[in-house]
């Protein structure tokens, strides 16, 4: 698990992630004022497409799409509070995280009671 750095407090931000293979995870998030939060505009990885998704505390967002990418994506914040301000990230109380292959299968395994 590494977290993403360089999430600002800019309203709409784009990244490319690089995972252990060398193959690229593009990220477009933004933050939307009407419903308190930040959502992935899109997330583009080989032809796998994600778009529309609120980040939310979770060890694994992407978790409904296991078998379809070997990543994961989780968010932890200060308190359980979910990032619903436009600092969130910036300030350090959520952070982003990608999640190998192994973890991705890890989480699996303890949701099915055999970790």
């Amino acid at each position: 698990m590494y977290q993403i750095q360089n999430l600002t407090s800019d309203p709409i931000q784009q990244q490319s992630l690089v995972l252990p293979d060398n193959t690229i995870i593009q990220i477009s998030i933004y933050f939307c004022l009407l419903q308190i939060g930040w959502f992935i505009s899109n997330l583009q990885y080989g032809t796998f497409q994600l778009q529309g998704m609120r980040i939310t505390n979770s060890p694994n967002m992407l978790i409904q799409y296991q078998n379809q990418i070997p990543f994961g994506l989780a968010c932890f914040s200060a308190q359980d509070l979910e990032p619903m301000q436009i600092q969130s990230f910036s300030s350090g109380s959520s952070n982003l995280y990608i999640l190998d292959a192994a973890e991705v299968a890890y989480y699996q395994s303890f949701l099915e009671g055999s970790a």
